[in-house]
């Protein structure tokens, strides 16, 4: 395993498959969910990233430097990652739906020499871009059609005679990108093929980065982690198994996360496991397309979970596709409904991070499973890849993370700071092994682990009988008069209301000052007429019946339209403390305003009423952030 880490990404991925890929193959392996007949071979793979590796090194990219790819997930987004990081550049994609300010902070934080990004996108891209003093030249337009025909004949190559695209470009796209004086992607295509960099030895692959990935943001702005060739092979050898069944994915996480990037990009290539990708996560489009591509795996975060357990007890309607010809994953809908497990049959394993989820829920969606499929939880990070996982055919709990994976090793520690040496006893989760980051960029490594190359996680975990468990993030816990209420916790008891469809905890100070007390941040049912009815009192009442005394949500509870959070589905609890600063402070002025201060000492209010005078105002989680 050391000696395959020691080179190049691209080496390892096209070069070191198994069983290897061929020049002339022309299975599909990257395909649009949404129209199966765009896809990319192994062959067309490979022949597009040469091409791009050409173009991208004729426009200035050189070693070292990152090129930003603001775009949503497609077909051809994995060919793009491979050709910035073969022609020795450095990947980092964003969110397409990034504000401007979240926005200007990553191209702060990658400097990059080249953004590639989509037409509608091209004006608010530019803007900010300027900003940071990038030329619109250096802005290039995506049209994925270009890319995929550019390569639909391997052995004609990706350009005719003169150095043009062999295919139609499109108007539009080319006419927005012209009237704002930005590249259009064709002249990446028009410069032949070259060889993607090559290395094998270790220096050489852990020294040279390969890609930016941004950290979750939960707690303030982002950090852009750096991880070197041998990071990236290694995180991908820690989750590489020999499965009993045929390997078919889709995906709808985001491609420019870690945790989807994991399983987006290698292995279709390495080992010809078709991978189908849709744009985004749309419940009936999502169940659409596993029924009707067989498929055997998927990842998702708990919040799809959460969505697929409630349509499986609410929906009443059918969900067909429609010809393979056409949109395979488009629905329909009929007058009866099939059952959600017959849409789920084909599964054979289910993997679920990103954010904390309880067991219920996880045994509840795995009574939709066959008898021979599973679901099973794993635990990363940006900074480190996939440490722990309960893997297909394990003996797992469904309120663990699973078993530590190959290439890590751990430790926890107390709050006393010393190492935790027996089960049951839960400590600080701090991780070691060669999938960690290289540093964060613009810093320097020691900040990001300590002198023995241990990274500090933030999660308190306790491991027992070999399976571990998190209880939660040591800056999230809630101080209770000296009790430690963990907000996942209490999320997870909310979450088993039928009338709530979110929910997220945070700690507020008790207004005389001696104690936090867990609020509740609470999304109504969009889906049940009866959810408008739901009361605080209800919110309150129903916690309290399945919490200890200590937990009780006495920090009262507030009604939002939506709880924020990053794309791989983690809350932004700092957002939401932003929030509830601004009511409070809004809530005092009304206070004041209407002369009725209240007494020295009172207790905040009370969980059976509205937490402050501001829920009478439409405010919302998401015009507070």
């Amino acid at each position: 395993m050391a000696l395959q880490r020691h080179q190049d990404l691209l080496t390892f991925t096209f070069s070191s498959t198994n069983p290897p890929s061929s020049s002339s193959d022309e299975t599909p392996i990257f395909i649009d969910a949404e129209n199966p007949s765009r896809f990319l071979s192994a062959a067309r793979c490979r022949l597009l990233v040469r091409s791009l590796i050409a173009g991208l090194r004729a426009h200035g990219v050189q070693a070292g430097e990152t090129v930003l790819v603001h775009l949503g997930n497609s077909f051809i987004y994995p060919a793009l990652f491979f050709a910035i990081v073969g022609a020795g550049g450095v990947y980092m994609g964003v969110n397409p739906s990034s504000a401007p300010n979240e926005l200007r902070h990553l191209l702060f934080l990658a400097q990059p020499r080249l953004i590639i990004t989509t037409s509608t996108a091209l004006a608010d891209v530019l803007e900010v871009a300027a900003d940071q003093g990038l030329l619109p030249g250096q802005v290039c337009v995506l049209d994925v059609d270009l890319l995929w025909q550019s390569c639909r004949s391997p052995s004609h190559g990706c350009r005719l005679a003169g150095g043009q695209p062999s295919h139609q470009v499109d108007d539009q796209i080319a006419l927005i990108t012209a009237s704002h004086g930005a590249l259009h992607c064709s002249a990446l295509l028009s410069h032949g093929e070259a060889d993607w960099v090559v290395f094998h030895d270790k220096e050489r692959a852990t020294a040279t980065p390969a890609a930016l990935f941004a950290t979750s943001g939960t707690g303030g702005l982002p950090k852009a982690a750096v991880l070197s060739h041998a990071a990236i092979i290694a995180q991908h050898l820690s989750i590489r198994y020999e499965a009993p069944y045929r390997v078919t994915r889709l995906l709808s996480l985001p491609f420019f996360h870690l945790y989807s990037a994991l399983w987006a990009h290698i292995a279709p290539v390495r080992y010809g496991e078709p991978l189908f990708v849709l744009p985004r996560f749309d419940l009936k489009q999502f169940l659409a397309a596993l029924h009707h591509y067989h498929i055997t795996e998927t990842y998702l975060v708990p919040a799809m979970v959460h969505a697929i357990n409630r349509h499986a007890t609410t929906t009443t309607t059918t969900t067909t596709t429609t010809a393979a010809a056409a949109a395979a994953a488009v629905v329909t809908t009929n007058s009866l409904s099939p059952p959600v497990s017959s849409l789920l049959a084909s599964l054979r394993y289910v993997g679920v991070a990103g954010a904390p989820i309880d067991a219920k829920a996880i045994n509840q969606f795995a009574q939709h499973l066959q008898r021979h499929a599973c679901v099973g939880q794993l635990w990363g990070m940006t900074e480190a890849g996939i440490a722990f996982q309960t893997r297909y055919g394990q003996q797992g709990h469904p309120g663990s993370i699973g078993y530590l994976l190959p290439g890590y090793e751990v430790k926890l520690i107390n709050s006393d700071g010393w190492l935790v040496l027996d089960d049951n006893v839960p400590g600080e989760l701090y991780v070691r092994g060669p999938g960690l980051l290289s540093g964060y960029r613009g810093a320097d490594i020691d900040q990001a682990t300590d002198p023995f190359g241990w990274f500090r996680t933030g999660d308190v975990v306790y491991v027992k009988h070999g399976l571990y468990y998190v209880i939660g993030r040591t800056k999230e816990l809630i101080k209770v008069r000296g009790w430690q209420v963990a907000p996942a916790e209490v999320e997870a008891v909310l979450l088993q209301h039928p009338l709530i469809d979110d929910v997220a905890v945070i700690g507020v100070m008790s207004t005389d000052g001696t104690t936090e007390l867990p609020r509740a941040f609470v999304v109504r049912s969009r889906t049940a007429p009866a959810a408008a009815q739901l009361t605080a009192a209800d919110v309150y009442v129903f916690a309290r019946r399945q919490l200890a005394r200590y937990k009780a949500i006495k920090g009262g509870v507030i009604f939002v339209e939506e709880i924020p959070r990053t794309p791989s589905g983690k809350i932004q609890r700092f957002k939401l403390t932003q929030m509830n600063a601004y009511r409070e402070m809004v809530a005092s002025l009304l206070t004041q305003w209407e002369g009725s201060s209240p007494e020295p000492g009172s207790s905040p209010a009370s969980p059976l009423q509205p937490a402050t005078p501001c829920n009478l105002l439409p405010m919302t989680a998401r015009t507070n952030y």
